[in-house]
């Protein structure tokens, strides 16, 4: 399992977000909409899914990935925002996530479950790479077997069930499980199904992803150029295979700023066309120039913080209570973030809710509003406790990022107003990671700050990774749903594992362990005035989005 690595994509944000500066000390303003329930809105207005729908076709587009240069683009070590952002143009995958949260065919036309351990792909027969050879049954079966067998891949892990992937037919091919896995299905929607030629590949093996060498895959854009500290250009494919999603940007040049001012500068000036995650500081500032559109969008993210140390005082429950109700959730989300937040009710926020949605929904909903900056509730927890517990010095560890410090600090003002011992630990930004992967390094930290997103759209994936025993962020060893979990990804029956997945919900709610229900941080969009058509949702990790990109006139 390659735990040091596919950790980056859901640290992304709280090392390169453009989020606010701004400190809370005992804000109380309330947010517009109800946590994981409705139609969610921001000061933005409405939440939407897609912007104005492109009419024209445009030259070239200059758009910022503000996570910065990637390493490769390589699409199996792809799991960050910035080399997702552009891969999921280039290479796709087998099964599609759309921009309304759902789980569809796309290269694989359609799939059965003939018994529980095997799954049947029946593939397109019109795909072809961009050099003009068509996609092969072997090119899917070679990608997915990279994917099982090579450690070193960001996905491997979600092949810990596959027994072996085959070609079973001229458009059809089988992977056999060891034991039945319900959720492995749905993670072909990431780059656990990408699909790369596999000539290609194995010709560029060493190089492959560089740029150098770039890739070969099916998508809607091709590798063109990669000027090293400068750009990526994407070039369209004018043979791509999906009638309904032609792209009408000849031409897509990633450009790598990070700096939130420098990004705001281009985008007024017109040097960049677009971006997503608007720098939170230059929101007011774009929105009101007439020189483009800023647009919230739905997104499965969650801003908050892990528990890690199953021995130090954050281990007491009622510690983990009086500072779950005395941190003020709603003023960090009007505050710093300045209402493009919300306070969640649970860890798993709506938009990751998939299959169980509705049960899911239906339980939010009888929920009350989260507590926020309740200080003397809080105290009064707090004071019952023995004094060894209360003078028990409760650390957090943070990247030495602006923004990210502004979310700490509000942490910490709330564990002091109610008498904890909390301590801050500020390290460098890029070593951040090494806390979270290395348990020497992490000793006996008790809180990580983090804003975490799932592979694809299904609670299971999310508790997967958050909650069970061996899951990425489960640096606290919680066991508490590892039966209903197992139960779970073993049931094939929706109604059934949908309730499986409510009882997990329920008992992590209730330990607020290891994850806490944080901030739903919604995800924003820029175009200037001669484009449109990006979605706004969070999708531009395994979508290609950019396809919908073109003209205003």
């Amino acid at each position: 399992m390659t735990t040091t690595r596919i950790l980056r994509s859901r640290l992304a944000l709280a090392t390169c977000g453009a989020l606010g500066l701004a400190l809370v000390t005992g804000c109380t303003a309330g947010t517009k909409a109800s946590s994981s329930g409705g139609d969610g809105e921001s000061r933005l207005g409405d939440l939407q899914v897609l912007t104005e729908e492109a009419t024209s076709e445009v030259d070239s587009v200059k758009w910022n990935v503000f996570q910065g240069e990637p390493s490769t683009v390589d699409p199996f070590r792809s799991a960050d925002y910035t080399p997702n952002m552009i891969n999921s143009n280039m290479c796709e995958t087998l099964l599609s996530q759309t921009n309304e949260f759902d789980i569809a065919p796309n290269l694989a036309e359609s799939f059965e479950n003939p018994d529980p351990l095997h799954w049947v792909y029946t593939l397109r027969d019109d795909v072809t790479f961009w050099d003009g050879t068509p996609m092969t049954a072997e090119d899917v079966a070679w990608s997915l077997e990279h994917n099982r067998t090579d450690p070193a891949t960001f996905y491997n892990y979600l092949y810990s069930n596959v027994e072996s992937v085959d070609v079973t037919g001229e458009h059809e091919v089988t992977v056999t499980l060891k034991r039945p896995d319900y959720l492995f299905n749905d993670e072909l929607a990431s780059f656990a199904g990408v699909v790369v030629q596999k000539k290609h590949y194995e010709a560029n093996e060493d190089t492959y992803g560089s740029p150098a060498t770039g890739v070969m895959c099916t998508g809607p854009y091709m590798y063109e150029k990669w000027t090293k500290g400068e750009s990526i250009t994407l070039a369209r494919n004018d043979d791509y295979w999906n009638d309904e999603l032609q792209p009408k940007v000849r031409t897509f040049e990633f450009t790598f700023l990070v700096d939130s001012a420098a990004i705001t500068s281009a985008l007024l000036s017109g040097e960049i066309d677009g971006t997503y995650f608007v720098p939170e500081a230059g929101i007011d500032q774009l929105r009101n120039s007439g020189r483009g559109t800023v647009t919230a969008g739905p997104a499965p993210l969650n801003l908050t913080f892990v528990y890690a140390n199953s021995d130090g005082a954050a281990a007491n429950p009622e510690v983990r209570k009086a500072l779950q109700m005395a941190i003020d959730w709603k003023g960090i989300a009007e505050s710093v973030y300045k209402d493009t937040a919300e306070p969640l009710k649970i860890q798993t926020p709506r938009y990751a809710f998939g299959a169980a949605n509705d049960d899911l929904q239906e339980y939010v909903d009888t929920l009350p509003e989260p507590p926020s900056a309740k200080y003397e509730e809080a105290k009064k927890i707090v004071d019952a406790l023995p004094a060894s517990v209360r003078s028990e010095e409760i650390s957090m560890v943070l990247p030495a990022v602006a923004e990210t410090q502004q979310f700490a600090l509000a942490v910490k003002d709330a564990a002091t107003r109610i008498g904890l011992n909390f301590k801050l630990k500020v390290v460098p930004e890029t070593g951040y990671s090494n806390y979270l992967y290395d348990p020497a390094t992490r000793g006996d930290i008790d809180i990580f700050y983090t804003t975490f997103w799932s592979n694809i759209p299904n609670p299971l994936d999310w508790l997967s990774l958050t909650a069970v025993t061996g899951g990425l962020f489960n640096q606290y060893g919680y066991t508490g749903i590892d039966d209903l979990f197992a139960e779970a990804q073993g049931t094939k029956d929706p109604a059934k594992q949908a309730e499986l997945i409510l009882q997990m919900e329920e008992k992590l709610r209730e330990d607020l362990l290891p994850m806490v229900p944080g901030l739903e941080i919604h995800n924003t969009v820029w175009m200037n005035n001669r484009i449109t058509g990006a979605p706004a949702a969070f999708n531009f990790l395994y979508y290609p989005w950019a396809a919908h990109v073109g003209g205003t006139e």
